[in-house]
């Protein structure tokens, strides 16, 4: 099982595509998720949550922490 997740690039400064963001994600937060423009889903990532809830809560914390440490809002 899996969740794909949009991701809105224009707040994540920096961060050109999802590829990048999942780069960038496993890098510095050491979640792994795959890019979904490789599924020809772009602006998402995918997460495989077959693991123990223990484990699941650890990425989604670890997620968050990736979110506000790259998260600005903006003004369309």
């Amino acid at each position: 099982m899996y969740i794909m997740v949009g991701i809105d690039l224009k707040c994540f400064p920096g961060i050109e595509s999802d590829m990048e963001f999942a780069q960038t994600l496993i890098r510095e937060k050491s979640v792994f998720c795959l890019p979904a423009s490789i599924f020809e889903c772009p602006n998402y990532i995918r997460i495989v949550i077959t693991m123990k809830k223990e484990k699941i809560i650890e990425a989604c914390n670890r997620i968050e922490e990736f979110v506000l440490d790259h998260y600005s809002s903006y003004d369309s």
